[in-house]
């Protein structure tokens, strides 16, 4: 089949018909959900704060820094292993994201090949 031209450019008329038949857009609606699970954890007291403490506990044990947060939380370690664990839990929702998204790839005409 020829490329088909759509409102939203040039796409493979073939892989539509494809997606047409098996695809569910909300999917992409649910990575929208996803990422805002995560911009959630930017917010104040998020993962940023969380990597700054990591900075400020580290900076001190490794190079002899002066204290510069509170010592009565989480011990280094701890505060590792959490921002880890999250990081982690990140990536696996932002590979899910790719996951949902990368079919929509498949739309790309032959006139329109990456270099």
């Amino acid at each position: 089949m020829p490329d088909l031209d759509t409102p939203y450019g040039i796409v493979d008329a073939d892989a539509l018909e494809s997606l047409q038949q098996r695809y569910d857009t909300t999917v992409v609606q649910q990575a929208v959900d996803l990422f805002d699970t995560i911009r959630a954890r930017c917010e104040p007291d998020g993962l940023r704060d969380d990597l700054l403490r990591l900075h400020a506990m580290a900076h001190t044990v490794i190079n002899g820094a002066s204290l510069s947060c509170a010592t009565d939380d989480l011990t280094l370690v701890e505060q590792a292993d959490c921002t880890v664990e999250e990081l982690e839990d990140w990536i696996m929702v932002l590979e899910k994201m790719i996951l949902a998204l990368r079919p929509l790839q498949d739309l790309r005409s032959e006139t329109d090949e990456p270099l």
